[in-house]
């Protein structure tokens, strides 16, 4: 974090999403354009969901903002990896969901009374299965191929605590310093400005990742000054 105040996250952070919204009609050279569509609604979504998750502190709900924070995280690695590998990746992307909701369909034949046409569609649908497929299907497989280290994998482990039911999240809510432990209806103060810093690095890394899939690169200056000011890593890995 350095000398980089909760002000100046919060700055950069309006700054970025109103320059994402203020982007016009995107070109991309690439002929088969599924990773563009794919890559735009991820990257809308983050910055959505860096609204929403700075909306919940404004009004006292920092530790449910972590929650939102995972997703952001998960979306912001995913859509690097799809602006590394391209249409070989959405066609992963697009395949894994096929097998999802294939599988998905077979277990509510069995559960619930569903309408047998709408399980023929799914049923008839292309079965697809490729080597990105089987990458998007374990989150740790996108983490390790940009990041062997898997330190991206760490922060994701880290964030799950709180998005999962585990002792972290349930922890929040007990008093341990006391004895018995008491009990808390609201939860401790976590980390400061971990939310802002962290909605920060996904508006970079995500705008950096979409902004490499679009033509001239239209937000790659903003976004690097902003990593810069924010002394933040501007851009992911590479994917060797």
């Amino acid at each position: 974090m350095g000398n980089v105040t909760q002000q100046q996250y919060r700055d950069a952070i309006a700054k970025l999403i109103v320059d994402f919204r203020a982007s016009g009609p995107i070109e991309t050279k690439q002929r088969k354009y599924r990773s563009v569509l794919l890559g735009h609604g991820w990257c809308a979504e983050v910055h959505r969901l860096a609204e929403a998750a700075l909306h919940l502190v404004d009004h006292g709900f920092a530790h449910e903002a972590l929650i939102l924070l995972r997703t952001m995280f998960e979306t912001t690695v995913s859509l690097h990896w799809l602006s590394q590998k391209g249409d070989a990746a959405a066609l992963g992307v697009f395949a894994e969901g096929g097998r999802v909701n294939r599988a998905t369909a077979n277990d509510m034949q069995t559960a619930f009374n569903v309408p047998q046409d709408l399980i023929d569609q799914i049923n008839n649908d292309p079965v697809e299965k490729t080597d990105e497929s089987e990458v998007f299907r374990r989150f740790q497989a996108q983490c390790d191929e940009i990041d062997p280290r898997r330190q991206l994998y760490t922060v994701y482990r880290y964030l799950c605590g709180y998005a999962h039911p585990s002792s972290v999240s349930a922890s929040s809510f007990i008093e341990y310093s006391t004895e018995p432990p008491s009990l808390r209806s609201d939860p401790k103060q976590g980390p400061s400005s971990v939310v802002e810093v962290t909605v920060a690095m996904c508006l970079i890394w995500a705008g950096r990742a979409f902004d490499d899939m679009v033509n001239g690169k239209p937000r790659k200056q903003v976004l690097r000054s902003t990593a810069r000011e924010l002394e933040l890593i501007p851009i992911l890995p590479a994917i060797s």
